[in-house]
């Protein structure tokens, strides 16, 4: 999976689980500020994200609350 791939995926479950528009996520988002996420919205997407990527699950670190620097964990996650 490339990393353009990985990025819509990870949009489409946030699109889902927060019910918002696509337009409102991209690579610059932050969750937390932009999405109002909290902490168990948080919980509940690192699960997604566990879950649909076969990875660990995704910790609260603030760098991650930044979709890019989300998709970046993600894909390097995946490569180990």
């Amino acid at each position: 999976m490339n990393e353009k791939e990985v990025f819509e995926k990870v949009k489409q479950i946030i699109v889902d689980y927060l019910n918002v528009e696509e337009k409102e996520v991209n690579a610059e988002t932050n969750l937390v500020e932009e999405l109002c996420v909290d902490s168990i919205a948080l919980v509940e997407l690192g699960f997604r994200f566990s879950e649909t990527f076969s990875i660990p699950m995704v910790e609260g670190d603030p760098d991650l609350f930044i979709m890019k620097n989300l998709v970046d964990f993600i894909m390097d996650k995946m490569k180990n």
